[in-house]
């Protein structure tokens, strides 16, 4: 049996309508990452920008993926006054947000 590694939070994320790509990325690297970097109890980030122009068919243009280890580290990050800048941010790039919670299970 394999075991957990650690809890994910998922952001699949479109861009604000009449915003390209390159503005919706550069917003979400230079001012959204910089917030959400300050998350207490954040133990990776990683963003996944996904140009529609070149995936034509993808729902999303990007997702993000932030590690904790536990669903309660991920809560008590996003009730936190820095989680609280990072869901006001939201709206400054991004038109929705749909959000899961994984628990990861690594094979490799």
């Amino acid at each position: 049996m394999t075991t957990a590694n650690g809890f994910k939070h998922v952001g699949l994320l479109t861009k604000k309508e009449g915003q390209s790509f390159e503005e919706f990325v550069a917003h979400w690297q230079q001012v959204h990452s910089k917030i959400a970097l300050e998350l207490p109890g954040l133990r990776g980030y990683v963003l996944n920008p996904i140009d529609r122009r070149v995936y034509a068919d993808s729902p999303i243009d990007g997702f993000s993926e932030l590690w904790f280890d536990s669903l309660d580290d991920a809560i008590a990050a996003f009730e936190s006054p820095v989680g609280q800048q990072a869901f006001a941010d939201v709206p400054n790039f991004a038109a929705h947000v749909a959000v899961t919670y994984i628990t990861e299970i690594r094979k490799r």
